[in-house]
């Protein structure tokens, strides 16, 4: 490709040739390999969370990065949502780790879009409350939800919004319009590129019976979410981040990425788990609202 524009160049700076034509036919073959330059870099580009694309910008105003260390070299981030102007809605596993995150040193970034680019804050963390019964299993993790106080209060601007949480009577089936989005792998041990811009998909709920086949250990405050035939779901990094599905008045979450294939990511027969924000509204509630 680059002796191709290398040619081109020469055909066009060349004015011994004194033809039209050759001059011509360098402007077609330079136009045709920028043209073959961008369409690589695009397809490049719309590698995603698994099998996703980039999100439009601001589209998900809600969403907030955590960057989290133990000790300022080893890093992991997880996705979150933001509650309120000082909580953020995460899953538990992304705290309880060994060795144990540093909180003074870990952040959470507030109006993120790709992460090599400025995000509008860095939030400093207060404190963070994994929920009680919080465990970990055979194959996932049970209660899995936690909550990041933040040292100072979020501005609310177009671009940083708190998300919408269910009410209890809402229902959301697999023909419900549900997304998930994150700044995870884009395949198994494949990090996101360049810049990093946030990732969206679009998932189908998975029926309840047909969850508990695949994961056994699957709880009524579980769900699942995913295509059965592979290739589409979270992966390392997602985690924490939200499921979002359309209701009468607009996104809402509905789940909190959990856990997902064993041995890879989006695997055949494997769909994500998420633990289900509308059974926790009450403990949420009692910590966001003090």
């Amino acid at each position: 490709m680059c002796a191709a524009v290398y040619k081109s160049l020469q055909l066009l700076s060349s004015e011994r040739t004194g033809s039209a034509v050759q001059l011509v036919m360098g402007l077609y073959v330079l136009i045709s390999v920028i043209v073959m330059i961008h369409q690589a870099g695009g397809a490049e580009m719309k590698s995603s969370i698994v099998g996703g694309q980039d999100a439009p910008p601001g589209h998900w105003p809600w969403m907030a990065h955590l960057n989290i260390t133990s000790d300022g070299v080893e890093k992991w981030r997880c996705g979150g949502t933001i509650l309120n102007s000082e909580w953020v809605l995460t899953a538990a596993h992304c705290w309880v780790t060994q060795p144990p995150p540093n909180i003074r040193r870990s952040m959470v970034w507030i109006g993120s879009y790709s992460l090599r680019k400025a995000s509008a804050r860095y939030m400093a963390v207060l404190y963070v409350i994994t929920h009680p019964d919080f465990k970990v299993t055979h194959n996932g993790y049970v209660n899995d939800l936690a909550l990041v106080r933040l040292k100072k209060k979020i501005t609310f601007s177009r671009g940083v919004a708190p998300v919408r949480l269910p009410n209890p009577t809402n229902t959301f089936s697999p023909s419900s319009n549900c997304w998930i989005v994150g700044w995870g792998n884009v395949g198994t041990d494949v990090p996101l590129p360049n810049p990093e811009t946030l990732q969206q998909l679009q998932l189908p709920i998975v029926l309840q019976s047909v969850c508990k086949e695949k994961y056994p250990e699957l709880t009524d405050n579980m769900l699942c979410a995913g295509d059965m035939s592979g290739g589409k779901g979270p992966c390392k990094g997602d985690y924490g981040g939200p499921l979002l599905c359309y209701g009468d008045s607009g996104f809402v979450q509905v789940g909190i990425m959990s856990y997902g294939s064993q041995g890879g990511c989006a695997l055949p027969g494997q769909p994500g788990v998420y633990t289900q924000v509308s059974k926790y509204l009450r403990y949420i509630n009692d910590y966001i609202h003090l």
